[in-house]
């Protein structure tokens, strides 16, 4: 399983299995920080071993503000708990990285990569009520930027 975190604090999870199906997503607008643990908690649960855990790392952003940065900085440092208090290995990425990879450079604009979210996961996008939203599409992404690499990494074994 692979497990996909866009940790803004209107980010999202995305859990996905080895093959790209999109099992769960989780847009982390108006969750506590109980409800985040708890549900990736719930996660560590279906997975039968150890998921491959990737999680966007941004700098500072200009025009967000020291109060911006303080909360980004508060989400990060609170998913990363969580993921380390599981077990899990975290693996961090650049939005640079992955959005190159998937040829989807947003510049900051979410609608980009919104776009390329719903073209690789069409049947996911139809089977939720408000399809793909800007929340989950990074979360969802990054962990298909993962899967990716971690197909590659495998063939060049």
């Amino acid at each position: 399983m692979i497990i996909g975190i866009d940790p803004g604090a209107k980010g999202g999870l995305c859990l996905m299995t080895d093959r790209g199906a999109v099992v769960e997503t989780i847009s982390l607008t108006g969750l506590k920080e109980k409800e985040v643990a708890f549900a990736l908690a719930k996660w560590s649960e279906v997975c039968d071993t150890e998921p491959a855990v990737f999680i966007e790392k941004v700098g500072y952003i200009r025009g967000d503000g020291a109060g911006g940065s303080f909360t980004f900085g508060a989400v990060f440092g609170l998913l990363r708990g969580i993921v380390l208090g599981l077990g899990w290995t975290p693996r961090y990425v650049y939005p640079m990285m992955w959005q190159s990879a998937l040829s989807c450079l947003s510049g900051g604009n979410k609608n980009v990569t919104k776009r390329m979210a719903i073209s690789l996961f069409p049947e996911y996008h139809a089977l939720r009520p408000r399809g793909i939203v800007h929340d989950i599409a990074d979360s969802m992404l990054i962990a298909e930027y993962g899967r990716r690499h971690l197909e590659k990494l495998r063939r060049e074994e």
